[in-house]
């Protein structure tokens, strides 16, 4: 990365921490899972922590991973994500989930692993080289949350810019729920890459499968991201939001 580059990326992510800060929601980083997992022992509409990125399960450290953790006013946890390395090996994407897709089984699900599959996508068999995994994003609703378009869009970008800062991937991947990418939320969160039908879990339970998408950017796209100023994108959705909210109350 360029000095440039860095410098942009660092007013960037002190743009949106500042940003959350002024609405009430404080930010801490960190790279040690055990203290994630115990953090989120108090919150609970949160699951445990997915495979991926329990410590118990998965080798994560500093070098590998981090998280971000946001508390409202009172404390309560209300925001979680995480970002870790995974190594491909010298496959693609795709070569890599044919064989490990099992590693990343969503948090909260008894999953039958003999009926679940993966499938690649056009993209997924181009990714290669230094990538990273983008997971466990969740935001509080309700009263007292902070489930706002402007929230998703700011702190989605926040790990994305972090993750270029510390290990300049060329990709970074992430799993995200049909109904989920078609209201648009991959876009608020800044992905410009959505590749239907990739993975599908059978869960104990339920008739059809569970299917998630593979959403992903290019470093290129990540930098790109960079000349859009979060607050101006923060306000500009937190006002479409409130106004959409206004109409369907009147």
């Amino acid at each position: 990365m360029t000095t440039q580059e860095v410098l942009s990326g660092s007013r960037f992510v002190t743009a949106i921490k500042e940003l959350v800060k002024d609405q009430g929601l404080t930010l801490e980083i960190g790279s040690d899972f055990t203290a994630l997992r115990e953090a989120l022992k108090d919150q609970p509409e949160r699951q445990g922590l997915a495979p991926r990125f329990d410590p118990d399960v998965s080798e994560i450290d500093e070098a590998s991973g981090f998280w971000i953790l946001g508390r409202s006013k009172t404390g309560e946890v209300v925001h979680t994500q995480a970002m870790r390395m995974v190594d491909l090996g010298g496959r693609t994407l795709s070569g890599y989930l044919d064989e490990r897709f099992r590693d990343f089984t969503p948090a909260g699900y008894a999953i039958d692993f003999s009926r679940s599959h993966y499938r690649g996508a056009p993209g997924s068999r181009m990714i290669a080289g230094k990538v990273c995994y983008h997971g466990e994003l969740w935001l509080k609703g309700g009263p007292g949350g902070f489930r706002g378009a402007g929230f998703t869009a700011v702190l989605a970008r926040l790990a994305l810019v972090k993750a270029l800062l510390k290990w300049a991937p060329d990709y970074v991947f992430g799993f995200m729920f049909p109904l989920a990418a078609c209201k648009g939320l991959a876009a608020r969160e800044g992905y410009m890459h959505t590749e239907p039908g990739s993975l599908y879990w059978a869960v104990s339970g339920r008739q059809r499968p569970l299917e998630t998408w593979t959403v992903w950017m290019s470093r290129a796209d990540i930098r790109h991201i960079l000349q859009i100023p979060p607050t101006d994108l923060f306000y500009e959705l937190e006002a479409e939001q409130s106004r959409r909210q206004a109409v369907k109350a009147a």
